[in-house]
C-alpha cells in the first residue's frame, strides 16, 4: 500500500515545474505524453474523489487561476477522447453534488 507521501511530494514538484515552464514560456520541450499522463491521474483521481469517496471540491484552487478558455479546451478535448456529445455533458451536469 502506498503512502501519502508518495504522490503529494512527486505532484507537487511536478506542478511547481510545470507552473514555472508556463510562466517561462518554455513548454516545447514538455512531451506530450507527459502533459496525457498528469490529466490522466488527475482526471482519474478527481472523479474517485467525488464519486467513491463523496468529497466534493472545486476542481481548482482559488489561487491558480484556470481561465474559461484553458478549461474548455480541456473539456471539448476530453469530451472528444471520451466519444462525448453536449447532450451528454447536459446528463452530468444536471446531477446532484454534495458541497
Amino acid at each position: 500500500m502506498s503512502s501519502p507521501d508518495d504522490i503529494v511530494d512527486p505532484a507537487n514538484a511536478a506542478f511547481d515545474a510545470a507552473i514555472k515552464a508556463l510562466a517561462e514560456g518554455n513548454t516545447e520541450n514538455i512531451p506530450a505524453e507527459t502533459v496525457q499522463k498528469l490529466l490522466t491521474a488527475g482526471a482519474k483521481l478527481y472523479c474517485r474523489k467525488l464519486t467513491d469517496e463523496d468529497e466534493y471540491f472545486p476542481p481548482f484552487r482559488p489561487e491558480d487561476v484556470v481561465t474559461a478558455t484553458d478549461s474548455v479546451v480541456a473539456i471539448a478535448e476530453m469530451m472528444r477522447a471520451a466519444d462525448l456529445n453536449t447532450f451528454d455533458l447536459a446528463m452530468w451536469m444536471s446531477r446532484p453534488h454534495s458541497e
